[in-house]
C-alpha cells in the first residue's frame, strides 16, 4: 500500500492470495483507494471482501482475477477504473451500487457476468451509464433516462448504422463509437456538454455530424478520418466547433488562430509537421493536452495573457522549438508538456505559483536531461522544480507594477468609461473578462473589498466629472 497525509490506497498482493479482507483503516488513516493494477493477475483469488471506505476501483484493479466468482462493491464506491475487472473469467455475480457514477470503458469486458447482461438486452446500462452496446446491430434507440454512453460502448460495433440518443445524455465518452464503419449520420443532443477522445475516430462512413452549441468539451481527435472532418478540412483548415479549435492537422506554415476560439482542443495540431509558427489569440484560455505533440517544425509560439493552463503533453516531441516564455496567467502546466524539446534552450515561468506537474520530463531535453534554462522569480515554483531535477536556473528581476492609478482597471494609464464596462463585463463573467493583478487593485475604488457593479458606476461618475476623486 501507499501512505499518503490522509488516506491509504492499495497497490498490489500477494499473487497467491485466495481469500483476502482489505481493512478499513492502516495506520490509523482510511483505506479509500484500489490502485491501478492492485489485484491484476490474482489468479488464486477467491474472494475479497472491500471496505465502506473504499471510495474507487483503478483501472485493472482486478483484471484476470480467473477465480474470482463474485464481488460486493460498497456503497461508499463513486468510481470504477477501465478494465477494471476484465478477464475475470469466472466473475458471474457483481453488486454495483448506485453511488458508482463512473465506469471505465472495458470495466466487465470478457466476465460471464457481462455475457449474461448482453443477451437479456445489448445495451447494457448500470445507473444510467451506458456500459455496452458492442453486440448491437442496424438502428439503435438509446432509451431516455440514461445520462451518458461510456468510454468504448459501441466501438468497432461494424453493424451498427444508426443512432438515437435522448436528451438525457450529457457525455459521450473516450472511443464510445470508435471505427463504427457503417456509421453514416449522427445527431448530437442539446443535452450533451463533453465528448471524450477518439469518440468518433475511424467511422469511415461518418458524413453527417451535428454538434449543439450545449458542447463545451471536445477529446483528442474525435473525428479523425471521418469523411466529415474532411470536408471540413477543405473548408478551411482551422477547424473551429463552438469555438474550440479542434483540428489544425493540414496547416502548414505560419498558422495564426483567429479572435473568438477560446481553446486549442485536446489534438488540434498533433503530429503537424507542416506548421512553423503558431500565434494565439487573446480570446484562448487553455491549450488542451497533445494540443502540438510533435510539431517537429514549430520553431514559435505566442501564448497570450488570456491562457491559464497547459495540457498533458501539449507540447511534447516540439524538437526545433526554441525559447517560449509562459505568462503568469497560466496556473498549471500538465505532464510531460514540454517533453523532448531538444531544441528549447530557455523557458520562461512567470507566475511565481504556477502549478508544475511533479515529474523529471514535464520539461526535458531528452531522457532524464534539460540542456537548456529555466528562467523565473526567487522561491518560485519554477526554481523549486529547476534545483528539485537538477536543471540550469535564473532568478528574473522582480517587474514593478505601476503606481496604483485608481479606476484604471484596464492598465492603459488613464481613466475612462472603458474602465466601467471592462468592470461591468468581469462582474457578470469572470472567467471570459478577466483583470490583470493591478487591474484589480485599480477597479476597487468604492471603499469595499471585491469588485462590484458598484465600483464601475464609482468609475463612470469620474469619468463623467460628477466626481472628482475615489
Amino acid at each position: 500500500y501507499e501512505e499518503y497525509d490522509d488516506h491509504i490506497e492499495i497497490t498490489g498482493c500477494d499473487q497467491l492470495a485466495e481469500e483476502v479482507i482489505i481493512p478499513a483503516e492502516i495506520n490509523g488513516l482510511p483505506v479509500t483507494i484500489i490502485g491501478e493494477y492492485a489485484f491484476s493477475g490474482c489468479s488464486s483469488l477467491t474472494s475479497i471482501t472491500i471496505p465502506d471506505s473504499v471510495t474507487s476501483i483503478g483501472s485493472k484493479a482486478f483484471s484476470a482475477c480467473s477465480s474470482l466468482e463474485s464481488i460486493t462493491i460498497p456503497d461508499s464506491v463513486t468510481s470504477i477504473g477501465s478494465s477494471a475487472f476484465s478477464g475475470c473469467s469466472g466473475l458471474a455475480e457483481i453488486t454495483i451500487p448506485d453511488s458508482v457514477a463512473s465506469i471505465g470503458g472495458s470495466a466487465f469486458y470478457k466476465t460471464p457476468w457481462l455475457d449474461a447482461k448482453q443477451e437479456e438486452n445489448p445495451l447494457v446500462i448500470v445507473n444510467n451509464i451506458l456500459i455496452n452496446g458492442k453486440t448491437c446491430e442496424g438502428d439503435v434507440v438509446i432509451p431516455d433516462g440514461v445520462t451518458s454512453i461510456g468510454d468504448g460502448a459501441f466501438g468497432f460495433c461494424s453493424n451498427l448504422t444508426s443512432i438515437a440518443i435522448p436528451d438525457s445524455v450529457t457525455s459521450i465518452g473516450s472511443n464510445a463509437f470508435d471505427s463504427c464503419s457503417k456509421l453514416k449520420s449522427i445527431t448530437i443532443p442539446d443535452g450533451v456538454t463533453s465528448i471524450g477522445d477518439m469518440t468518433f475516430y475511424y467511422c469511415s462512413k461518418l458524413e453527417s455530424v451535428t454538434i449543439p452549441d450545449s458542447v463545451t468539451s471536445i477529446g483528442n481527435t474525435v473525428f479523425f478520418c471521418t469523411p466529415w472532418l474532411e470536408a471540413k478540412q477543405k473548408e478551411n483548415p482551422l477547424v473551429i466547433v463552438n469555438n474550440i479549435l479542434i483540428d489544425g492537422q493540414t496547416c502548414e506554415g505560419a498558422v495564426v488562430v483567429p479572435d473568438g476560439v477560446t481553446s486549442i482542443g485536446n489534438g488540434a495540431f498533433i503530429f503537424c509537421h507542416g506548421i512553423t509558427s503558431i500565434k494565439i489569440p487573446d480570446s484562448v484560455t487553455n491549450i488542451g493536452d497533445h494540443a502540438f505533440h510533435e510539431c517537429l517544425n514549430l520553431t514559435s509560439v505566442t501564448i497570450p495573457d488570456s491562457v491559464t493552463s497547459i495540457g498533458y503533453k501539449a507540447f511534447r516531441d516540439c524538437m526545433n522549438l526554441h525559447s517560449i516564455t509562459i505568462p503568469d496567467s497560466v496556473t498549471s502546466i500538465g505532464e510531460e508538456a514540454f517533453a523532448y524539446c531538444s531544441g528549447n534552450p530557455s523557458i520562461t515561468i512567470l507566475n511565481p505559483n504556477c502549478e508544475i506537474y511533479d515529474s523529471l520530463y514535464t520539461i526535458c531535453s531528452g531522457y532524464k536531461q534539460f540542456n537548456g534554462t529555466i528562467y523565473g522569480y526567487e522561491n518560485s515554483t519554477a526554481q523549486a522544480y529547476a534545483e528539485k531535477y537538477g536543471y540550469n536556473f535564473e532568478a528574473i528581476a522582480e517587474i514593478e507594477n505601476p503606481e496604483t492609478l485608481l479606476g484604471d482597471a484596464n492598465c492603459d494609464g488613464e481613466v475612462s468609461v472603458a474602465d466601467a464596462t471592462l468592470v461591468l463585463q468581469y462582474c457578470g463573467n469572470k472567467d471570459k473578462y478577466k483583470l490583470s493583478n493591478q487591474g484589480l487593485v485599480n477597479a476597487d475604488v468604492d471603499g469595499t473589498a471585491g469588485i462590484s457593479a458598484v465600483d464601475a458606476l464609482r468609475i463612470q461618475q469620474y469619468d463623467a466629472g460628477i466626481i472628482d476623486k475615489f
